[in-house]
């Protein structure tokens, strides 16, 4: 059997372990969560999901608006929007605090610098992170680092810290950079597909997480510039994955798949 058919019969084999599990999981989902809650036994008990109540919404922006991020301090954030404006806002007041105009309107992604809050980054279909001072934005609007290295769009960007910052693009790769030289200090490769979103662990900022519209999320270790896990398991090519906090002393990873939404004009804000 040439290389050939033995990859074509791995294939099938595949395939027919995927159709087997599939329909193993509609024989064992004969009930809903509601159902066996509801009924007698370990699981009645089960504590239903918090209700989300909208607290405020904050308008300004003309056109999609297509990212947000928190400051550290819990009542900044910062909105992206393809009306060419980074916003800085108040949540508690709704007031905008500061506008910050674009180079580029096709803005895809923006950050708050949490150690500080003196920075904010926005990157998007220019390939590249252009970093704010919001100290100093208010005298001029120039980006007082822009990042280029990247060869496809910019999906995310979070901070470390005030002096490095992650990226991700679809040209596969993340990049962290070094914010005041804007020098590239590690390429993480690995991806088979554009990376989408990435989220750094809150506990331990030397680890971070992708996701990719290759289905798969990979965790990485900033100081090796390696990929330490992948997981895989999802279907859909649109991969959002976050840490969540410490529940029993072990770090939870949520990779929920999503279809690509964007807000128009206003952005609301809830709670649970």
């Amino acid at each position: 059997m040439s290389v050939a058919e033995r990859i074509e019969a791995a294939k099938a084999e595949v395939e027919k372990l995927k159709d087997e599990i599939d329909k193993v999981r509609t024989e064992k989902a004969d009930k809903t969560i509601d159902q066996v809650s509801a009924s007698k036994g370990p699981l009645k008990e089960i504590r239903k999901p918090p209700s989300t109540k909208l607290q405020r919404t904050l308008k300004g922006h003309f056109g999609k608006v297509c990212s947000m991020h928190w400051a550290s301090n819990s009542h900044d954030l910062v909105s992206a929007s393809q009306d060419g404006k980074l916003i800085i806002w108040n949540a508690y007041s709704t007031n905008k605090v500061q506008a910050i105009p674009l180079r580029s309107s096709w803005v895809m992604s923006c950050a708050f610098e949490q150690t500080k809050g003196n920075l904010v980054a926005c990157g998007g279909l220019d390939n590249m992170c252009s970093v704010y001072n919001l100290q100093q934005a208010q005298q001029q609007s120039r980006a007082q680092q822009e990042l280029v290295s990247h060869d496809g769009y910019l999906s995310c960007c979070r901070f470390i810290d005030e002096t490095r910052i992650l990226t991700a693009s679809g040209d596969s790769t993340c990049i962290l950079w070094d914010v005041s030289t804007g020098e590239v200090l590690t390429t993480y490769t690995g991806h088979t597909g554009d990376v989408m979103s990435l989220s750094l662990n809150p506990n331990d900022k030397n680890v971070f997480v992708t996701g990719s519209v290759d289905t798969t999320a990979k965790i990485w270790d900033v100081r090796t510039g390696k990929s330490v896990q992948t997981h895989v398991g999802h279907q859909l090519r649109r991969l959002l994955p976050r840490w969540q906090g410490l529940r029993h002393g072990i770090r939870r990873l949520h990779l929920p798949a999503v279809r690509h939404a964007m807000l128009r004009r206003g952005e609301q804000i809830w709670t649970r």
